[in-house]
């Protein structure tokens, strides 16, 4: 039996990561109502902001060109997931087209997922 999450059931997409569906997680994950640290538990980090999404989305080679251009330094996944989220969606409201690093998270999680 799994848990029932807000009409989501965490087991079976802890399962569905398990056996590589991501693109599935992303799908059946409420991107647009989790709060913004629990969407970074949940989603792969790396994996969503590659340097392919944002050449195409914003004017940064990669995730690690964005952070230091922002003034960030983050060396991993789990540090950005450390930073100042307050601070990180200003960088990214006033250096993109997106109004904050979850509106990102939303369009790098629709785009990954017709890559797949």
């Amino acid at each position: 039996m799994g848990f029932n999450l807000g009409g989501f059931n965490l087991k079976g997409l802890i399962d569905t990561v398990k056996e590589g569906g991501i693109g599935e997680l992303l799908q059946n994950l409420p991107l647009d109502q989790l709060p913004l640290d629990q969407l970074l538990e949940k989603l792969p980090l790396d994996q969503l902001l590659s340097s392919s999404f944002l050449q195409e989305f914003t004017s940064f080679e990669s995730l690690q060109d964005m952070l230091q251009q922002g003034g960030f330094s983050a060396a991993s996944v789990e540090d950005v997931k450390s930073l100042p989220l307050d601070q990180l969606n200003e960088h990214v409201n006033q250096s993109t087209s997106f109004g904050s690093f979850k509106d990102m998270l939303s369009k790098a999680a629709e785009y990954y997922t017709q890559r797949k």
